[in-house]
C-alpha cells in the first residue's frame, strides 16, 4: 500500500500536485461553501476596523497590531488603485473576495500538514473535511477577517518546519520557524503554538544537543524576533503617534476584561464552542489520543497537543464567552490525529480501504452540515446586522456631516462610513465608548458646544441582554432631561429641555427587554391566528 503511494509525497516538489484528486474537491467544496455564505457586508465589526485601517496604511491598536493583514490589504488596494478606480466605499469587497479565493488554499494546506502527519493521503482528506466543514471557518471564509488568512500561513509555517524536521534540513526548520513568528503579525493566536519549536524536533528524532540543539534554539529565536519584532519597533519609534493609541486600547480592553471575569462560564463557553467548531473532533479525540499516547511519542501526537493546549488556553479571554471563532485555532493541529484514527478505525472494520474512506468522509461532512445549519440558523440576526451596516449611509445621510450619533450596535457603521471618507460624525458607542450615568451630562454638553445630537431608536441597535442591558435601560431617562425631535422613522434629535419646537415622543420605554418580550408574544399570536392554530 504504501509502494503505491510513492507519489503522493508531498515532500516532492511535484508531491502536492499530483495528490489533486484528493484535495481537490475538499477545496472546490469550501470554496463553494464561502461563497453560498458570504458576508452580506464586510464581516464582524473587526472587518470594518481593518478595512479603514487598511485603507490609511496603518496598524490596529489591538495586541500585535495585525500588521501583516493590514499592509497586505494596504498594498492590494494600492495595486487595485493603479488598474481600477474602486471607490474607498467598496474596498471591503476587495479585502472580503481575497479572504474568499484564500479559504480553500487555505484547506490546502491543512492537507499538506494532515499529509506529513499522518502519511496517508485518506487521513489528511479527513482532515481537510474537519477544517474546511467547520461552520466557524465556512462564516468566516466570506468576511474581510483574519482567520482564513492566518490558518493559511499558520498551516504553511507548521508544514515547511516539520518537512524541514524530517529531512534534516535547517533552513527549511528556520524558514518555518519565521513564517510562524510571521503568523502572529496575522493573528495573536498563532503564538500558543510555541511549544511546535521545542517538541515537534523530540518527536521527529533530534536531541537538545550538538547542531540540532543550536538550531532549535536560533528556531526559537528567529520565531520571538518575527512575531514580536515588528511591533517593537513599531511601539519604540512611536509612529504615528502609536504608542498612545496602543494604550489606549490596552486600558480599554483591561476594563473590558474587568467586565468578564474568567469563571466557569468560560469552560462552558468553550466546550459548546469547541462542539461547534468541530463536533467530531471533540466527541473522538478522547479515543484518538488515548490510541496515539498507546503507540507512543510522534509528531501527530505532539502537534495534537499543541492544538489542544492552544484551544484550551483560550479559556483564560474574555472574548472566548462573546465569540467562539476563536476555537478555530488548535483545529489545524487536531484534524489530523482525528483524521488518522477514524480513518484506520473504518479500514480495520470494513476491509475495505475505499469504502472505509467514504464512510469516514460521510460521517464527518454530514454530522458537521447538521450542525453547521443550525449555527448558521441561530446567527442569522447577527449577518442580518452585518447588512444592516452596509444600509446604515442611507440612514446617515439624512443627518448633518458633523452630527453626534447614538446608535448602539451600529455605532462601528457610523465609525466605519466616517472612516472611508462619507462624513466626519461623532459618535457615543457602546461598550468601552459608553459614558454610563454620565451619559445626560455627555449630552448636554454636546450640545452647549452647538453640536446636533440624534439617537436611533431602531430596537435592532440596542441589546437586551448582559451587560448591554443597561445602555439600553439608561436611554429611558433620557426623556425626562431632553426633547425629542423626529428626523425619520427611527431617528430623533435630542434638544435642550427648553426647545418648545422639539414635540415628539421617541417611546424609549419600547427598547426595554420586558415591553420586546410582549411585542414578541403578540406577533406570535398574530401569526399563530393567520396559520389557524
Amino acid at each position: 500500500m504504501e509502494n503505491s503511494r510513492k507519489h503522493l509525497d508531498v515532500a516532492h516538489p511535484f508531491g502536492l500536485l499530483r495528490a489533486w484528486r484528493w484535495w481537490l474537491p475538499v477545496a472546490a467544496l469550501v470554496c463553494g461553501l464561502a461563497l453560498v455564505f458570504v458576508d452580506p457586508f464586510a464581516g464582524d465589526w473587526d472587518a470594518l476596523d481593518y478595512t479603514v485601517l487598511a485603507l490609511e496604511g496603518r496598524p490596529s491598536s489591538m495586541l500585535l497590531g495585525r500588521m501583516l493583514f493590514i499592509f497586505f490589504n494596504h498594498l492590494l488596494w494600492r495595486l487595485a488603485q493603479a488598474f481600477v478606480e474602486l471607490p474607498r466605499e467598496q474596498a471591503y469587497l476587495l479585502f472580503k473576495y481575497v479572504v474568499v479565493v484564500q479559504s480553500p488554499i487555505a484547506v490546502v494546506a491543512c492537507w499538506a500538514l494532515a499529509k506529513e502527519l499522518t502519511r496517508s493521503a485518506e487521513a489528511a482528506t479527513i482532515a481537510a473535511l474537519l477544517v474546511g466543514l467547520s461552520p466557524f471557518f465556512i462564516i468566516y471564509s466570506g468576511q474581510a477577517m483574519t482567520e482564513i488568512p492566518a490558518i493559511f500561513l499558520l498551516a504553511t509555517a507548521l508544514v515547511v518546519h516539520l518537512r524541514g524536521l524530517q529531512q534534516r534540513r535547517r533552513f527549511l526548520v528556520l524558514a518555518g520557524a519565521a513564517l510562524l513568528g510571521l503568523s502572529a503579525n496575522m493573528r495573536e493566536a498563532s503564538l500558543l503554538y510555541a511549544p511546535w519549536l521545542v517538541f515537534m524536533p523530540l518527536a521527529s528524532g533530534w536531541r537538545w544537543r550538538g547542531v540540532e540543539g543550536k538550531t532549535t534554539a536560533l528556531a526559537a529565536a528567529i520565531f520571538l524576533l518575527c512575531a514580536f519584532g515588528p511591533f517593537a519597533l513599531l511601539f519604540a519609534l512611536d509612529l504615528g503617534d502609536y504608542r498612545a493609541w496602543w494604550l489606549e486600547w490596552f486600558r480599554a480592553a483591561q476594563a473590558e476584561s474587568a467586565r468578564h471575569p474568567i469563571s466557569i462560564g468560560n469552560l462552558r463557553a468553550l466546550l459548546a464552542y469547541f462542539f461547534i467548531a468541530a463536533p467530531v473532533v471533540l466527541v473522538v479525540l478522547p479515543c484518538a489520543l488515548a490510541r496515539a499516547w498507546r503507540r507512543g511519542f510522534s509528531p501527530l501526537l505532539v502537534a495534537a497537543l499543541i492544538g489542544l493546549v492552544a484551544n484550551l488556553a483560550l479559556v483564560a479571554h474574555y472574548s472566548l464567552v462573546l465569540n467562539g471563532r476563536y476555537l478555530l485555532t488548535g483545529l489545524p493541529a487536531l484534524a489530523p490525529l482525528v483524521g488518522d484514527y477514524l480513518w484506520r478505525c473504518w479500514r480495520d472494520k470494513a476491509q475495505d480501504e475505499r469504502r472505509a474512506f467514504a464512510r469516514a468522509a460521510a460521517l464527518v461532512s454530514l454530522v458537521t452540515a447538521a450542525i453547521g445549519l443550525a449555527v448558521y440558523a441561530y446567527t442569522w440576526p447577527t449577518l442580518a446586522a452585518h447588512a444592516l451596516t452596509g444600509e446604515y449611509k442611507k440612514r446617515l445621510a439624512l443627518l448633518p456631516s458633523d452630527a453626534v450619533v447614538m446608535a448602539g450596535g451600529q455605532t462601528v457603521s457610523v465609525n466605519f462610513w466616517r472612516g472611508v471618507g462619507l462624513g466626519e460624525w461623532e459618535t457615543i458607542g457602546t461598550g468601552g465608548g459608553w459614558p454610563g450615568p454620565h451619559l445626560p451630562e455627555l449630552i448636554a454638553q454636546r450640545l452647549s458646544e452647538g453640536k446636533r445630537v440624534f439617537l436611533d431608536v431602531d430596537p435592532r441597535l440596542w441589546a437586551t441582554r448582559g451587560w448591554q442591558e443597561e445602555e439600553t435601560r439608561a436611554l429611558v431617562g433620557l426623556q425626562e432631561r431632553f426633547r425629542f425631535r423626529r428626523v425619520s422613522e427611527t431617528i430623533f434629535e435630542i434638544r435642550p429641555p427648553d426647545d418648545a419646537s422639539a414635540r415628539d415622543d421617541p417611546e424609549l420605554w419600547r427598547l426595554l427587554p420586558e415591553n420586546r418580550s410582549e411585542r414578541r408574544r403578540a406577533r406570535f399570536e398574530r401569526v399563530r391566528k393567520l396559520l389557524g392554530l
